[in-house]
């Protein structure tokens, strides 16, 4: 359901015959103003609630131990199987996250901890996708396999983005067309063009990215089968501010 809420203000007009002012923060040379025309600055925002269409997912392998080889194995064939899982399915693009391996430093580290540290290794893996079901069924089987989940959320994907700010533009411009023939109507005006547009559009996305959850061990755990994870997509606003001058002449 898409909700659109809309302003427009207008700022004042110059009424000017043959005028030698111009004004550097404007491309339009008010010296070319014929006896008689009048400028008009207008400005318009549009906004609407769009239904987010995109699932995100963010999730992880760590390991730490004091092997520090046999922990970076276990995090490449781990990553492996999860890459191979995600590759089957078309419609989920991905991409690995950073690769870390460092050294855990205790609060009051013992002789052994010192001489042969505790290791960490761990590597993130990015899933996206307008199919929600196929990311949440992929989700939960990596959850199965060991990973952990990092974060879940929805957005507005470009292309939804694009076609609502396309809509906005559309409702904007008419609007600022109106109110030009209106005004002009008003100081008995015979025309109206909009002579310079400006435009800017904003939507307000929302990104959370929390710190990594750790594994214990260093064995090959005996993971327990998860459930689907579930989600429900929010809303993303969308705005969109036109400015413009509209040219009326007599």
């Amino acid at each position: 359901m898409k909700i659109i809420k809309s302003s427009i203000l207008v700022f004042g007009f110059l009424l000017i015959a043959i005028s030698s002012f111009s004004f550097s923060q404007s491309s339009f040379d008010l010296t070319e103003l014929e006896s008689g025309q009048l400028l008009l600055n207008l400005s318009a925002t549009e906004q609407v609630s769009v239904e987010q269409d995109t699932l995100n997912a963010s999730l992880a392998y760590s390991v730490q131990g004091r092997e520090k080889i046999s922990l970076q194995n276990e995090v490449n064939t781990k990553m492996a199987g999860a890459l191979e899982l995600v590759e089957a399915i078309s419609e989920i693009e991905y991409s690995t996250g950073q690769y870390y391996i460092y050294i855990i430093r205790p609060g009051r580290p013992s002789r052994d901890d010192i001489e042969n540290p505790i290791w960490r290794a761990q590597q993130g893996l990015q899933l996206s996708s307008t199919n929600s079901e196929e990311l949440l069924e992929a989700v939960g089987e990596l959850q199965s396999s060991g990973m952990e989940i990092n974060r879940l959320n929805y957005s507005l994907s470009e292309e939804a983005f694009e076609q609502t700010s396309d809509s906005l533009l559309s409702i904007a411009l008419e609007k600022l067309e109106g109110k030009a023939n209106e005004t002009a109507e008003l100081l008995n005006k015979s025309s109206a063009s909009l002579v310079e547009v400006t435009i800017n559009g904003n939507r307000n996305t929302e990104f959370f990215q929390p710190r990594m959850a750790m594994m214990e061990g260093t064995g090959e755990p005996d993971y327990a089968q998860f459930e689907t994870p579930t989600a429900v997509p929010g809303q993303s606003e969308v705005s969109l501010s036109v400015s413009a001058k509209a040219l009326l002449s007599p």
